[in-house]
């Protein structure tokens, strides 16, 4: 039976039931009780079910991209440093754009791009819009890879006070050529 047919029988069966219920042969209750008409056959005292599931829709993810990126050596807090594209897992090209809101010393900070062994395909020194409070940025990277090449998008800055690399954020990517 196809899934039209069982859905038509479905409606007519609780049409039928919903309409038994305005019959005058009904209990003050509402529900019919078998074997009440004054003609036609006796109505059922329970209502048949249909198990007709609803279709399944499947939508395309991004494969999560796991272990690519190395473990963050000093997290970035949402308030000081947020990538808003691309987002994690997503297969990027080469130029890739990269967007957020950062908040740096200087409006300076770092982006690179990582493949899953360290290596690094890019590099590029931003400028924030304005420094020292969350402001936006864009950076481009340009990268080669000749297949699907799992990396890890980083933004940092080089603190001011002794060299290190602080207030990373991480998005593990797909390089694709």
């Amino acid at each position: 039976m196809n899934v039209r047919r069982l859905l038509l029988l479905g409606f007519t069966g609780m049409l039928g039931v919903a309409l038994a219920g305005c019959s005058p042969n009904t209990p003050s209750g509402g529900t019919p009780t078998a074997g009440t008409g004054t003609s036609g056959p006796a109505l059922p005292t329970t209502v048949p079910t249909s198990t007709v599931a609803a279709p399944t829709v499947v939508l395309p993810t991004a494969t999560p991209v796991v272990g690519v990126c190395p473990p963050n050596p000093n997290p970035a807090l949402p308030s000081q440093a947020v990538v808003s594209s691309p987002v994690a897992n997503a297969p990027v090209k080469s130029p890739l754009t990269v967007t957020g809101m950062v908040e740096a010393f200087e409006a300076q900070f770092e982006a690179d791009l990582l493949d899953a062994a360290g290596n690094q395909l890019a590099k590029v020194h931003g400028m924030a819009q304005q420094g020292q409070q969350l402001s936006p940025f864009t950076v481009t990277l340009t990268f080669s890879v000749n297949t699907p090449t799992p990396g890890c998008l980083r933004i940092y800055q080089v603190s001011a006070k002794d060299g290190s690399l602080v207030k990373f954020v991480q998005v593990p990517v797909v390089a694709v050529p």
